[in-house]
């Protein structure tokens, strides 16, 4: 049985099968942050978590009024659609 630091005990190890474009650019993120492989995938886990389906539904939502006929977005709205960074999670 493998020997549980106060920086483990409360993780468990997994496996799984990723793409090694994906893998080459978390190793490179890695390196380059000085952080663990495990500390980035868990970081982008939580907050994958964390974004709400009310998030999605109002892009959904947006998207609908946005290609819709009449257009019927206000400018307000259009400028927050334009702002954000949609790759952020």
């Amino acid at each position: 049985m493998p020997i549980k630091t106060k920086l483990t005990e409360n993780k468990e190890k997994i496996g799984t099968m990723l793409d090694r474009d994906i893998l080459r650019k978390i190793k490179e993120r890695s390196a380059k942050e000085g952080r663990t492989i495990s500390d980035i995938i868990q970081d982008a886990l939580i907050k994958y978590n964390d974004t709400s389906s009310t998030k999605s539904e109002l892009r959904r939502s947006a998207v609908n009024r946005f290609c819709s006929k009449p257009f019927n977005l206000n400018t307000r709205e259009l400028n927050a659609l334009l702002s954000e960074d949609i790759y952020e999670l």
